[in-house]
């Protein structure tokens, strides 16, 4: 008699399955677009506050943690999601996974607002541009201030 459990998914369940999988990749690009917007708000607010060498310094701190620590869960994110496509029993912890969304920064809520308006003035002014294509000064300053009549005081 075996002791092994199976960890093929039925068919009854193998719609719940995908459905999570599904949602949690979602949830994946939702964060990494957090962060981009987060790394655009801070090159933006650095070069407008250009020679403000302190003022810049803490953004630096506060933003630099908060993308480090961004990226290593949506590293994690992904690990786990392929992980869990290959090993249904996984499943479980995909379900507990939880990202941090900007803990840390003073006012978390604000900065998620801003970031989520800087992707989206990005993406309407740069439609199908591959994010890892560096912007210039220029398409930065365009971005911060197309995206300044949105953004939170």
């Amino acid at each position: 008699m075996s002791t092994e459990h199976s960890t093929e998914s039925t068919p009854s369940s193998e719609p719940k399955t995908n459905g999570i999988l599904e949602a949690f990749e979602a949830e994946i690009v939702k964060q990494e677009d957090l962060l981009y917007g987060v790394a655009l708000f801070f090159e933006g607010v650095s070069m407008l506050l250009a020679g403000q060498d302190a003022v810049i310094e803490t953004y630096r701190n506060q933003y630099w943690n908060i993308i480090q620590e961004g990226n290593a869960a949506a590293e994690r994110a992904h690990q786990l999601l392929e992980e869990a496509r290959r090993d249904p029993s996984k499943i479980p912890l995909v379900e507990r996974f939880t990202f941090s969304s900007g803990k840390g920064h003073a006012r978390q809520e604000e900065l998620i607002e801003r970031a989520h308006i800087m992707v989206e003035t990005y993406e309407s002014l740069y439609p199908n541009r591959p994010r890892d294509q560096a912007l210039s000064e220029e398409e930065t300053l365009r971005i911060m201030e197309a995206a300044s009549i949105n953004l939170p005081e």
